[in-house]
């Protein structure tokens, strides 16, 4: 009898150690955590979690897409991305199965960043890489722009610039990536605006292309809302720059084009082609713009994006292989100027990044002025990448048609200007121009435009560049004294 009992009290612990295993294996608590995108950042902004936790991104007001470092490739920890925007009230969930310490931002709002730290089972991150280690662990743009934000965190906005002309020197493959990476620099010195407007104010911001106030408003508006406010700050740009650095003010607007393709997701208008995403950021051009220059710049930004758009694939947008530049055909003609230079990139890149394959693009565009300003454009581009090649460039544009080659010469001394070494970007332009290997009448043409400086620089540094440069070509100074 007692060898029964005991039978069945094994019996009964056995079974009741299965149902508790069975009962923990399913009812384990819960892993996840929330973080939710409110009207000024992500709550949490920064949380520890272990790793194959979970986090689930919400928010209940506007779209958003939280994603990884950088911005806007989330190339860092690349499958922390939900590839999308979530609409508002909606969210989204993502398993960490990587230790580390994860930064990421909100892709429609880049101002609005977090960190996740996700510890290994021993209750240990991946360590921070230094200086040394940085490139091994991640990308070389990565380590440039940390580097960069750490200048801006601990002096402020001028040094950041005055650092900027040192990596520019140091590293030759910089110039590649100076505009992308300043523009991400635009967008995280937003909260140092928020404590002082003047913080963000300096001439040296025209480096790279000016692609720190396009990050920066971008930024702004994409943060707020607020057209008013982003119009507002491009004049107070005007009105506190212009003397030292004359193009700012336009620029800021080209960065409002940047941030209105973000409202326009934000607002929850569907991607299911691009003009779902331009019409309505057109509008917001409109309204943010008082002048014809103004709208220009504007629309730059919006069309800007659409070319970043086919190239990184966002929103499932491809090109036209047949007919890239279909879009801008189908603009109303105030914005087809603008359309066909800043699908630039967009060319170039469907073009294996040749010059001489892409401007065959720019030649089938049915009028003279479009082509002209377009060939500007793309010839600006390809000097970031083809610059040292200036036999092929030269030849490049005498194949063009007649009234396209003189403009492709100068299309190539802007984009020196536009992405040269900061502060001495002319430099590089008038080196072009006195090339042996252009004729008289492609170094008069030449000169002409990269002399033409009352757009770039004061009126002050005009006068000593032009005191400096052979006198036969002074003569296309006068136009900005």
């Amino acid at each position: 009898m007692k060898a029964q009992i005991r039978t069945i009290l094994v019996i009964l612990l056995i079974s009741a150690s299965i149902s508790f295993i069975v009962f923990a294996k399913y009812h384990q608590p819960s892993t996840e955590s929330i973080i939710e995108l409110r009207k000024d950042n992500f709550y949490p902004r920064e949380l520890t979690i272990q790793k194959d936790g979970t986090v689930k991104f919400i928010s209940k007001t506007r779209g958003f897409w939280p994603a990884s470092d950088i911005h806007p490739a989330h190339g860092i920890y690349p499958e922390f991305d939900p590839g999308k925007p979530i609409k508002g009230g909606g969210s989204w969930s993502f398993r960490f199965d990587e230790a580390g310490e994860w930064k990421y931002h909100d892709h429609l709002a880049p101002y609005f960043t977090g960190k996740i730290i996700v510890e290994d089972t021993g209750g240990k991150a991946t360590e921070v890489p230094g200086n040394n280690d940085c490139k091994r662990l991640h990308s070389h743009v990565y380590c440039w722009q940390e580097e960069l934000l750490a200048v801006l965190e601990e002096e402020g906005i001028d040094a950041l610039f005055d650092y900027l002309s040192v990596m520019f020197n140091r590293d030759s493959d910089f110039k590649l990536y100076c505009h992308h990476i300043t523009h991400n620099v635009g967008i995280a010195a937003y909260p140092y605006f928020l404590k002082d407007k003047d913080s963000v104010l300096t001439p040296k911001a025209s480096a790279c292309g000016n692609g720190f106030y396009h990050g920066f408003m971008e930024a702004l508006l994409s943060a707020n809302l607020d057209t008013e406010e982003a119009s507002e700050f491009c004049k107070y740009i005007d009105k506190k720059l212009t003397p030292d650095a004359p193009d700012a003010a336009l620029q800021c607007y080209h960065g409002i084009g940047h941030g209105a393709m973000d409202m326009a997701i934000i607002y929850g208008n569907s991607v299911e082609d691009e003009k779902a995403l331009i019409d309505p950021a057109l509008e917001i051009c409109r309204d943010a713009s008082e002048t014809e220059d103004q709208l220009y710049r504007c629309a730059s930004g919006v069309f800007n994006g659409i070319a970043n758009f086919y190239v990184t694939g966002e929103y499932g947008l491809t090109i036209n292989e047949e007919d890239p530049l279909w879009l801008c055909r189908d603009q109303p003609e105030e914005y087809k100027r603008s359309c066909y230079g800043n699908m630039n990139s967009a060319i170039y890149w469907h073009s294996g990044n040749d010059f001489s394959k892409s401007m065959r693009y720019v030649e089938n565009i049915d009028d003279d002025a479009e082509e002209i300003s377009a060939i500007k454009y793309l010839a600006a581009l390809a000097s970031i990448y083809e610059g040292q090649n200036t036999a092929d460039i030269i030849d490049s544009c005498r194949l063009l048609q007649d009234h396209l080659r003189l403009p492709c010469i100068r299309g190539f001394a802007h984009g020196f200007l536009e992405h040269g070494p900061p502060g001495t970007e002319y430099e590089e332009a008038l080196i072009f121009c006195r090339s042996d290997l252009l004729t008289q009448k492609e170094k008069d043409a030449c000169f002409q435009y990269a002399l033409n400086l009352g757009g770039w620089y004061s009126k002050e540094k005009v006068k000593e560049i032009c005191k400096a440069v052979e006198e036969e070509y002074r003569k296309y100074c006068q136009i900005n004294l």
